[in-house]
């Protein structure tokens, strides 16, 4: 029997893709997983459109339902094996305001609208095997208001007294085939009463080594690396490019390429070696390479004292020999690596979805442009998604 899965804060797929399988990336198979989609729920219009109009998802019978999960009763939703919840992670994001459960909107609380579905669902003589969040590092650091009680603390007190044993991981996504250095953590809650104890987080590398997926920990890094990956971009759906504003863009131009150039792409052709690269394809840039007369005042002052101000790389450019930093879903250049390694432009949609790890025939372009690059950052990169899911279904087989 398919393990059935609700999802809630669904986004635009990522890691419902990712429980799904079923999908290629890169000529690696991820297959189809033995799960049954029956709810997903997203309250951003942009986020659910998009769900709604890839069939890698559809065809399987799920549509994600447009509203606040707030206004969901939990008797709408069909009882569940698994809990999948990716709860805004704004509230707690270094790429935010990080106001935690303080949030003005309320978002850093949403955690417990998976708490009072799962609580529900018990109420009601349902016990859901597992649960998986996902959030951003932050969360860690985050507390409730008490001011001493971080957030994973008090989901794992709450969860804990449901029955469930929980399990805490700070995982990067390059090392699960992702190519991207994405930090997230992963909380995931096991019924107690299935009496396996709390979930192995050292299965996701198993299955990383049993199904030759590549890592930057665990080998096959060359499939990570951005030269990879941009490969043949041009030739596929959406790739469109939303521009810089003309302030933006001066700055980028000051920067300039990363030296390699476009010519470097030869060098990662089938079968290549990292150590066989030569060092100029390792060499990134960032706004240091701006001349200093021609750094703004702002710049200047950060130049002037970079111990201070920890001298943070700003307008971050990844070169065809490194595995790109985390895709954000504002896509602003100053705290995200989002600006082509040679041209001088922003990525392109296409080319945000594959550092993302999304297949190429995953669409997005029914929303508008800059919408695109909100929903792919937002996600959750599916191979990351798909990793989980097969430790998680191999873990309550008890394989």
């Amino acid at each position: 029997m398919p393990k059935i899965i609700s999802s809630l804060f669904s986004g635009c797929g990522g890691l419902d893709l990712g429980f799904t399988g079923g999908f290629n990336f890169l000529g690696h198979n991820y297959e189809r997983l033995d799960t049954e989609i029956v709810f997903a729920n997203d309250f951003d219009i942009d986020a659910q459109t998009c769900y709604n109009n890839n069939p890698l998802l559809t065809n399987h019978g799920v549509n994600c339902l447009l509203e606040d999960i707030r206004n969901v009763e939990a008797k709408r939703i069909p009882d569940f094996d698994i809990l999948l919840a990716g709860f805004p992670c704004q509230p707690f994001s270094n790429a935010g305001n990080r106001k935690g459960v303080n949030d003005a909107n309320g978002r850093g609380t949403l955690f417990e609208e998976c708490e009072r579905i799962i609580r529900a669902k018990i109420e009601n003589g349902h016990r859901p095997q597992a649960f998986v969040f996902e959030n951003v590092r932050g969360i860690l650091s985050s507390k409730m208001s008490d001011g001493i009680t971080s957030v994973p603390e008090e989901i794992s007190n709450r969860m804990q007294k449901l029955g469930y044993n929980i399990s805490i991981k700070l995982v990067c996504a390059s090392d699960y085939g992702v190519p991207q250095q994405r930090y997230r953590v992963l909380i995931i809650g096991i019924d107690d009463r299935l009496g396996i104890g709390a979930f192995d987080f050292n299965l996701m590398k198993d299955i990383v080594l049993q199904n030759n997926i590549p890592s930057k920990s665990y080998g096959r890094v060359e499939e990570l690396l951005l030269g990879t990956i941009l490969q043949g971009v041009e030739d596929v759906q959406d790739n469109v490019v939303w521009e810089y504003s003309d302030t933006t863009q001066r700055s980028v131009d000051l920067i300039g390429s990363c030296r390699h150039g476009m010519q470097a792409f030869e060098y990662f052709t089938p079968g290549f070696h990292k150590s066989d690269l030569p060092e100029i394809v390792f060499e990134g840039r960032s706004w240091k390479d701006i001349p200093y007369e021609l750094l703004s005042p702002r710049f200047k002052k950060i130049a002037d004292d970079p111990k201070k101000y920890h001298a943070p790389k700003f307008f971050r450019r990844f070169a065809f020999g490194e595995i790109n930093g985390t895709i954000t879903a504002s896509a602003q250049p100053e705290n995200c690596g989002i600006t082509h390694p040679v041209e001088n432009r922003r990525y392109s949609v296409r080319e945000c979805a594959r550092i993302q790890s999304f297949p190429d025939e995953y669409y997005f372009g029914n929303i508008p442009l800059q919408a695109q690059y909100k929903v792919i950052g937002n996600a959750v990169p599916p191979v990351l998604g798909w990793v989980v899911a097969k430790a998680l279904l191999n873990f309550l087989s008890n394989e």
